[in-house]
């Protein structure tokens, strides 16, 4: 990840966002100087006297009263897990059960918390020029619970209690902040799909491409709308027994979070783990699901590939995973155009490989349509046209992109608590919350600024652009940061 930072760095002169400053819980470090649970810029001397990890988790270790009520808090989080997992049991409501999942909630709702917000308060005390900082444990629990289920809206309780603690330290800082807060995208409710159906989505498209020939999905032979547990044990062809989902979920959370413990070893062993419970070389495609997103790549090739040769290796497959009925529409490539294939029609579309200028009017990229537009039901379809022409602009994405349909379930027990006669939609993953698709909750970020700052995003329609309006916020801030960062106290970084 690091290498993959310094190639995006040597692509651009200059310095990035957040350098001089910190970075708490993130992927890419920005340039900052103090890089904490970062991935990409994880400090190699974290462990060294008042570096980075060691130096916020000092915070919350030597502070009596803060270590008291980080056992209680942890307490009260196994606690609200065990409550929650009775109610909807005795409700007979949708429920994912992760026999680990109370200690990743005591690792992002307390710990990872605790330590994220002390560290940033240091920070603001020390005059660091700008902080980044990351609190996912909504996410988290979200993906897990459901996005307005009691649990998740009590952790986003907490994320909102230590914003506040955040902005109370602002008012008593030797330099001002401005605090901008960002959400990368909403969430949606989520019926998996491994829970409706006798197969999962990965199996049943390996199943349909080895076979050449389109079948049904059977429903499962426990209440479809309960979502009821599939136990049976799916060993696709060819393919070494994969460990538990729930083992490797649970386990996925925790170690990106521990990264920064040893970034490169934690890599290898992932390596290590995919290659190992990775499907043999032997096989057609590889199916790769994020939430109501599934990609589809044909594992013999070395570009990406066009529809017209699909369907010579295999008459009738991207009809097949259309007819899923968990599948709302697909994306596959043909000649020099993408095209939006529903049930009852498709829409051309021209890619687009830059990123389209915010400042201006947003580009037309619908070139022919062919009965019903499927993107037509879409909350914004022309905004849903210019993401899905940037997204098959992209060399890496598959071959053939499956968006998740959207549902509402016919009674209470089928529904996601907190989420009673709301869109759901359909999940490729095994999750309650869900966001990767269009339209719904889960397709609406938010950008909270102060007041006196004018910020124009009526046109910003993808996550590349916002960098931009975040760099406009504080003018001159490559240049500005270094000199700042060059002023700060070499020991007051290591206090």
């Amino acid at each position: 990840m690091r290498a993959f930072e310094g190639r995006i760095a040597s692509r651009h002169p200059t310095n990035g966002l957040l350098n001089g400053g910190s970075s708490y819980s993130n992927t890419m470090s920005g340039g900052a100087r103090h890089r904490i649970l970062t991935i990409a810029g994880s400090d190699p001397r974290w462990f060294a006297p008042g570096q980075g990890m060691v130096r916020a988790l000092a915070l919350v270790a030597l502070n009596p009263g803060r270590t008291i009520r980080f056992i209680g808090d942890a307490f009260w989080e196994v606690l609200q897990e065990a409550e929650d997992r009775v109610w909807v049991t005795l409700n007979r409501r949708p429920r994912l059960f992760e026999g680990m999942f109370p200690l990743v909630r005591v690792l992002f709702n307390v710990l990872a918390r605790d330590v994220i917000t002390a560290g940033t308060r240091l920070d603001m005390l020390r005059s660091v020029p700008i902080i980044y900082t990351c609190y996912i444990g909504y996410d988290v629990v979200g993906h897990h619970s459901g996005p307005l289920s009691r649990n998740s809206l009590r952790t986003l309780k907490g994320i909102d209690r230590s914003i506040k603690a955040l902005v109370e330290t602002g008012n008593s800082t030797p330099r001002p902040y401005r605090f901008v807060i960002l959400s990368d995208h909403g969430m949606s409710p989520a019926v998996p799909v491994a829970e409706a159906f006798a197969t999962d989505f990965d199996q049943w498209c390996h199943d349909q491409w080895q076979e050449r020939s389109v079948t049904s999905v059977p429903p499962s032979s426990t209440d479809r709308e309960r979502f009821g547990r599939v136990e049976s044990s799916r060993t696709p062809s060819g393919q070494t027994p994969r460990l538990g989902t729930t083992w490797l979920r649970t386990w996925g959370r925790i170690g990106a979070w521990a990264l920064e413990l040893g970034t490169s070893g934690a890599i290898r062993l992932g390596e290590r783990i995919l290659d190992e419970h990775s499907p043999s070389r032997d096989q057609g495609i590889v199916v790769i699901s994020c939430g109501p997103l599934a990609q589809i790549w044909l594992r013999s090739a070395t570009e990406p590939v066009h529809r017209h040769v699909i369907e010579a290796r295999c008459a009738g497959f991207v009809d097949a995973v259309l007819n899923h009925p968990a599948v709302d529409f697909v994306m596959v490539r043909s000649d020099d155009r993408l095209q939006v294939i529903g049930r009852n029609g498709e829409v051309t579309l021209r890619p687009l490989t830059a990123v389209p200028d915010h400042s201006q009017p947003m580009p037309n990229v619908v070139e022919q349509v062919i009965g019903t537009n499927p993107l037509a039901h879409l909350d914004e379809p022309e905004v849903s046209a210019v993401q899905l022409a940037r997204l098959g602009a992209m060399n890496a994405t598959g071959d053939v992109i499956c968006f998740g349909a959207s549902l509402v379930p016919a009674s209470p027990k089928g529904s996601v608590p907190g989420s009673l006669r709301q869109a759901h939609f359909w999940s490729f993953e095994r999750q309650l919350g869900t966001h990767a698709t269009l339209s719904g909750d889960q397709a609406y970020p938010f950008l909270i600024t102060p007041s006196d700052l004018e910020v124009n995003v009526s046109n910003v329609i993808e996550a590349s652009q916002l960098h931009d309006v975040l760099v406009a916020l504080a003018p001159g801030r490559a240049g500005r940061l270094k000199r700042e960062a060059d002023r700060i106290d070499e020991r007051g970084a290591t206090c």
